[in-house]
C-alpha cells in the first residue's frame, strides 16, 4: 500500500471485510483512503466506503466471498494484487476461469494464502509459484519482535481488529502442544475393535471375489464406521439432527443401507453374504452399545471429562466437530441430557465446526473429533489453542499417522531456503522476508527426526502410539480428571460366573530375565516423616481428611450423570465425593460369596503366596530387614514402604509378575511356583470382581444423589431404600461406599505421613 495500487481479495471469511470497513479515522490504511468495495452478480461493484475527500475516486479493496464472482474486465485491468484464500470453494472450472482472468487482465501478483498445504489450491499452484513460503516459529518470532519494538503509542490502532490474530501468532511463535487422547478400554472400544476385525475380513472378501456389489458394501461399511467413529453425543440426537440435514445419512441408517445389500447379494457376490453379515452384526452390536450402554468409556466421556475440567479451571476450550449436525447434535445432547451440567459450562465450551473454526475466538484447549477428514487435515496445524488433542480410537491411529507425516513433509518442502541463489531468494530478499530457520540452519531433511516431528518447521509434533503395545495411552491436560465407569447391571453372581478362570493346563511361569529391574529411590526408614502442602476436606458428616496435594478423590457429578477422579486441589465446597471405606473388607466379602458358590479353587489359589510367605517367614525367624536382604539377592530393588507391605501382608498381590515371582524364588515357596500363573490369575480375577462390585455400589450411589439431592439418598422410594441401607455393610453396619457432602476446603500444610489418607472425627 505504498502507492495507489487496487487490491482484490478473495475470502469465504466476511470478517475480512468487515472488520476491514471498520478502519475509520483517517488513519494510514484506513477505508477513508482505501475505499472498500464487494462485487455484485452481474460482476460490477457495490461501494461499501467511500474515500474521504471525493465519493468518485475508486476503490482501494475489491472483496468478494466466491472466485466466480469476478469483477468485469475494465475494473479488474486495475488490479494489481491478488489475495486468494484456498478456503474458497475448489472446482476443476473455476480455478480454469480465475486463471484466465488473470492472465487475459494481465495482473502480476497473486498471492496464495494457503490453510491446507495439502488441500487442492495448493496441490495445482505450488509448482508453478515464484515464491513458496512456509512461515516457521522462527520467522514468526522474529517478526512478533521487530513489531513490538517498534510500536509508537502516538500512531492509532484499532486493537479488535489485531488482538485475535496477535495470539494467533504468539501461540504459533511458542508452538503448539499436540496429543493424543485414547479410548482404550470399555465396552464401545471393544465393540469397536470386533467391527473393524469383520471390516478387515470382508475387504479381503470383496478383494477375492471382485464383483460390484461387495465393493458397494465395503464402501456403505467404511462410511458407517467413519460416522460412528466421529460420534461425540448420543445417538438419538445425532440421526435426529442427521436426519433433517439434507445432505446427511443418519447412522443407523448407515446400519440398515447395508443389511438391504447383503440381503439383495446375488450370483458371485452371493458367496461374500457372510463377511458383509459379519460386518453388519458388528455395526449392529456397535449401535446398540452407544444405544444400550452407561458407559462413558466413549468419546462422548472424554468430551464430559474435557469439559468439566476447563469448567472448574475457569479456562476455554473448542472443540470440534466433523459437521453441523454433529455440532447441533452435540450441543442438543449437553442442553438436554446435562442441562445443569452445561448450564455452568456454556461460557467455557465453544463447540465448532471446520467452516465456523477460522472465526473462532483463542482458547486453552482445542479439541478434535478425531483425524479429521479429508479435507479437513489443516485442522491439526489450527492456531485457536497451544494445547491440540485428538480423540482416537486404536484403528483411527494410522490414520493419524499418516496425516502427520504427509503434513509435516509439506511443510518442510514448502519452508525456503535463503542460503540457495535463485529467484525465490531474491524476491524474499526484496521484501525483508525474515529468516525462516535459526541463523546457520540449512533447510535439510532432519536424519533423527520422525516424520511426525516437524523439527524447526511449522509442522505437527505428536507421539502416536502402537495400537498393539500393552500401554497405548498418553498423557493429556485432563488426565487428573478420571472419568470412573458406572456399574453394569450385571448381578453378583454375573460377575462371578464371569471372571472365573478355568485352572487347567501348565501353570508354571518363566521370568523375561532381558527386562531390567525397577529401581525407584530408597525411602527413609522413618516412618513419622512429614508430608508438606497437604490439603485438608472437611464433610457434612463431622469428618475430615488431609490429603497430599498429588492425591485425587471420586466425585459425582449428578449434572453429568458421571463419577470423576479429580485432584484434591480441585475439590471444591459443595462437591460430593465418593468414599471406599474399608477395600480390603470389601475383598473378604468377594471372597464368601466365591466360596459360598463353591469356587473353593479360585480361594485357594489366591491365598496361597500369602499364607506360605507369612510360614515361611516365621520358620525362618527373618526380621524386616533379612526380608529386604533375600529379594535383593533376587535381584529387586524396591522402596521400603513397599518391602515392608509385603513383609506385613499388607498388600494383597504385588503390581510386578516378576515381584512376585522373586518372593516365590527368595524363600523357595515351591507350591506357589509351581502353580505360579494359577496365583496370579486367581487374585487379578479377584480384583476384577471387586473392581465391579464397588463401581455398581458407586454408581448406585450416583443415581440415588442424581433423584434427590438431600439427605440420605433415595435408592428405591417405595421401599424408603436409602444409600446408607446398601449391603455389603462391615459387621459394624458401615456402607462400603460412602457418599460424603464437601463443606470446606483449605490448605493445612504439613502432616505426618501417618496421618495423611485418613478419614477422621472431628465432632
Amino acid at each position: 500500500m505504498s502507492s495507489l495500487t487496487l487490491t482484490f481479495i478473495v475470502t469465504p471469511n466476511t470478517s475480512v471485510r468487515d472488520r476491514y470497513e471498520q478502519l475509520r479515522n483517517g488513519m494510514q490504511y484506513s477505508t477513508e483512503r482505501w475505499p472498500l468495495a464487494t462485487v455484485k452478480a452481474n460482476k460490477e461493484l457495490s461501494y461499501r466506503t467511500e474515500h474521504v475527500h471525493s465519493s468518485d475516486a475508486p476503490p482501494g479493496v475489491i472483496f468478494t466471498r466466491f472466485s466466480t464472482r469476478l469483477p468485469n474486465d475494465e475494473i479488474s485491468s486495475e488490479i494489481r494484487t491478488v489475495l486468494y484464500d484456498d478456503a474458497v470453494k475448489f472446482e476443476e472450472e473455476r480455478w480454469e476461469q480465475f486463471q484466465s482472468w488473470q492472465d487475459r487482465n494481465d495482473i502480476p501478483s497473486v498471492v496464495y494464502l494457503i490453510r491446507d498445504p495439502l488441500g487442492p489450491v495448493y496441490q495445482r499452484v505450488k509448482d508453478d509459484l515464484d515464491v513458496v513460503w512456509a512461515w516457521t516459529p522462527t520467522g514468526i518470532q522474529s517478526t512478533l519482535g521487530d513489531q513490538q519494538s517498534s510500536v509508537d503509542d502516538d500512531v492509532p490502532s484499532v486493537l479488535e481488529t489485531t488482538n485475535r490474530e496477535r495470539q494467533f501468532l504468539k501461540q504459533k511463535a511458542s508452538g503448539q502442544t499436540h496429543r493424543i487422547h485414547a479410548c482404550t478400554e470399555g465396552d464401545v472400544v471393544e465393540a469397536f475393535a470386533d467391527l473393524w476385525s469383520a471390516f478387515e475380513e470382508l475387504e479381503d472378501a470383496a478383494d477375492d471375489i471382485d464383483e460390484h456389489d461387495l465393493y458397494v458394501a465395503v464402501g456403505v461399511a467404511k462410511r458407517a464406521i467413519n460416522g460412528f467413529t466421529r460420534l461425540l453425543s448420543s445417538l438419538e440426537y445425532s440421526d435426529n439432527y442427521r436426519s433433517k440435514h439434507g445432505k446427511a445419512t443418519t447412522l443407523s441408517g448407515r446400519v440398515s443401507q447395508l443389511e438391504h445389500i447383503m440381503d439383495g447379494l446375488s450370483g458371485d457376490a452371493a458367496a461374500g453374504r457372510t463377511p458383509v453379515e459379519h460386518v453388519h452384526h458388528a455395526l449392529s452390536e456397535l449401535r446398540d452399545t452407544l444405544t444400550d450402554t452407561e458407559s462413558q468409556k466413549w468419546k462422548r466421556g472424554a468430551v464430559l471429562t474435557a469439559i468439566q475440567k476447563v469448567t472448574d479451571e475457569n479456562e476455554d476450550l473448542i472443540i470440534v466437530l466433523p459437521d453441523e449436525p454433529a455440532r447441533q447434535a452435540l450441543q442438543a445432547d449437553l442442553r438436554i441430557k446435562l442441562t445443569d451440567f452445561y448450564s455452568e459450562a456454556r461460557s467455557h465450551v465453544h463447540l465448532h465446526t471446520p467452516q465456523s473454526l477460522p472465526n473462532a475466538d483463542p482458547a486453552d484447549y482445542l479439541l478434535l473429533y478425531g483425524p479429521p477428514k479429508y479435507d479437513h487435515r489443516w485442522l491439526l496445524r489450527a492456531p485457536h489453542a497451544p494445547d491440540i488433542g485428538v480423540l482416537a480410537y486404536d484403528h483411527e491411529l494410522g490414520l493419524l499417522h499418516s496425516q502427520v507425516r504427509d503434513l509435516n513433509r509439506e511443510m518442510e518442502h514448502s519452508t525456503p531456503d535463503m542460503s540457495e541463489a535463485g529467484l525465490q531468494t531474491q524476491i524474499l530478499n526484496t521484501i525483508s522476508a525474515p529468516a525462516p530457520l535459526p541463523e546457520n540452519q540449512e533447510n535439510t531433511a532432519s536424519t533423527t527426526s520422525s516424520p511426525t516431528d516437524p523439527g524447526q518447521y511449522d509442522g505437527v509434533s505428536i507421539d502416536i502410539p502402537d495400537p498393539d503395545t500393552e500401554d497405548n495411552t498418553q498423557a493429556t491436560p485432563f488426565d487428573d480428571y478420571e472419568l470412573v465407569e458406572g456399574g453394569s447391571s450385571e448381578s453378583v453372581d454375573d460377575l462371578i460366573e464371569d471372571h472365573v478362570p478355568d485352572f487347567t493346563g501348565d501353570a508354571t511361569y518363566t521370568p523375561d530375565t532381558t527386562r531390567s529391574s525397577t529401581t525407584n529411590s530408597r525411602e527413609p526408614t522413618n516412618d513419622s516423616r512429614q508430608v508438606e502442602g497437604c490439603i485438608g476436606i472437611r464433610v457434612q458428616d463431622g469428618k475430615a481428611i488431609a490429603l497430599p496435594p498429588t492425591a485425587s478423590l471420586e466425585v459425582v457429578n449428578t449434572d453429568a450423570g458421571t463419577i470423576v477422579e479429580k485432584p484434591v486441589s480441585s475439590i471444591q465446597s459443595g462437591d460430593r465425593v465418593v468414599v471406599v471405606e474399608d477395600r480390603d473388607r470389601v475383598r473378604d466379602e468377594v471372597e464368601e460369596l466365591l466360596l459360598d458358590s463353591g469356587h473353593i479353587d479360585l480361594i485357594g489359589y489366591a491365598r496361597l503366596w500369602k499364607n506360605q510367605l507369612h510360614t515361611e517367614i516365621e520358620r525362618r525367624d527373618d526380621s524386616l530387614e533379612d526380608f529386604i536382604q533375600r529379594l535383593e539377592e533376587q535381584g529387586l530393588d524396591k522402596t521400603r514402604s513397599t518391602y515392608r507391605s509385603w513383609y506385613y501382608g499388607d498388600l494383597h498381590l504385588p503390581r510386578a509378575k516378576d515381584s512376585l515371582y522373586a518372593l516365590a524364588q527368595a524363600y523357595e515357596i515351591d507350591e506357589v511356583l509351581e502353580e505360579f500363573e494359577n496365583v496370579w490369575t486367581a487374585n487379578h480375577k479377584i480384583r476384577k470382581i471387586k473392581r465391579g462390585f464397588l463401581d455398581r455400589l458407586k454408581h448406585q450411589s450416583q443415581e440415588a444423589l442424581a433423584a434427590d439431592e438431600e439427605g440420605d439418598p433415595v435408592i428405591d422410594e417405595e421401599l424408603d431404600i436409602r444409600l446408607s441401607d446398601l449391603n455389603p455393610t462391615d459387621e459394624a453396619g458401615t456402607p462400603f461406599v460412602q457418599v460424603y457432602f464437601v463443606t470446606e476446603v483449605a490448605d493445612v500444610g504439613t502432616f505426618s505421613r501417618s496421618q495423611v489418607g485418613q478419614w477422621r472425627d472431628i465432632g
